[in-house]
């Protein structure tokens, strides 16, 4: 069960800067100025990163006839970010880097030393979404540090005045993945003044972890009795520690955890998730759900990766 291992023990994971990789797109500048109120608020540098490569994805046929204009661009689209962070946050540190390499890799690489890594996407649902949100879903499932995610739709605002008081939902299922998912989002819950939904979205196979199950061992009361069990164990620890922090937890039977998810957080001001990696969370059986929930969910979303907290 998780335990209140306390969000000030968690602070030796800020230490390192928070990256956000951008492309020049809109979406990148606000996940800049996401970023930075991220920085600010752990009192450690902002590290903005556009990655490029020498031929471009798309065919190795395509020549880039013009060095210096790329090069002239990368520069553009770093100040662009910079000074707009300047505008809100005139004191804050911040680093500009071009990498040569892919974006996934670069930011993968960056994670190693940083507290989070924040990037926008443009994907959706559908075939079209899929493919252009799978940097975001790769950078995130691969990650050495917590990854924010950034979507194009929704009520989410790089502003904090517009998403304090916005409810932090937290997908749990007891993992260790998942406490360290809680951890995080209790963390973010007190920084935006909001109150925190733990959810566990569960099926029965997830409650008795065995197959084949047979009918006769099987009590739909017995397994809902368990999973209020099991959230509750694992918010109770928590809400000792910060009485103030209002906490909610509720079980949730489905047989699909990233719709239940990102509906519930339909109306909420973050999504956080554990990851095991190889692109599942939570221990579910599911296939890409971190990549699903990052197309389908209308709020932000955040996947705590375990690695990062067992290498401090």
């Amino acid at each position: 069960m998780a335990t209140a291992q306390g969000v000030d023990d968690m602070s030796d994971q800020l230490h390192g800067p928070v990256v956000v990789g951008i492309d020049g797109s809109e979406e990148a500048t606000r996940a800049a100025l996401y970023g930075a109120w991220e920085a600010d608020r752990r009192r450690v540098p902002l590290r903005i990163v556009c990655a490029h490569q020498l031929v471009p994805p798309w065919g190795p046929a395509v020549v880039i006839a013009d060095d210096a204009w790329e090069h002239g661009w990368l520069r553009e689209q770093l100040a662009k970010a910079r000074s707009a962070v300047a505008e809100r946050y005139p004191d804050l540190a911040v680093q500009t880097r071009a990498e040569l390499g892919s974006t996934p890799s670069v930011l993968v690489d960056e994670s190693q030393t940083a507290s989070l890594v924040v990037m926008a996407t443009r994907a959706t649902a559908g075939l079209v979404g899929h493919l252009t949100g799978s940097f975001s879903a790769q950078v995130a499932s691969h990650a050495e540090c917590p990854v924010m995610v950034l979507r194009p739709i929704g009520e989410f605002s790089d502003d904090p005045t517009e998403f304090r008081g916005k409810p932090v939902v937290a997908g749990i299922d007891g993992s260790p993945e998942s406490e360290r998912a809680l951890a995080f989002a209790v963390d973010q819950a007190i920084a935006r003044e909001s109150e925190l939904q733990a959810v566990f979205a569960w099926d029965m196979f997830d409650i008795h972890d065995v197959e084949p199950l047979v009918d006769e061992s099987y009590s739909l009361t017995d397994s809902a009795e368990k999973a209020e069990r099991l959230v509750t164990e694992a918010t109770s620890g928590w809400s000792g520690r910060y009485p103030d922090l209002k906490i909610t937890s509720s079980a949730v039977h489905s047989a699909d955890a990233v719709a239940t998810l990102a509906e519930i957080g339909s109306r909420a001001g973050l999504i956080v998730v554990g990851s095991r990696g190889h692109g599942g969370f939570l221990g579910l059986r599911l296939g890409s759900t971190v990549d699903g929930l990052i197309r389908i969910a209308d709020a932000p979303v955040a996947v705590v990766r375990g690695s990062y907290a067992e290498r401090r």
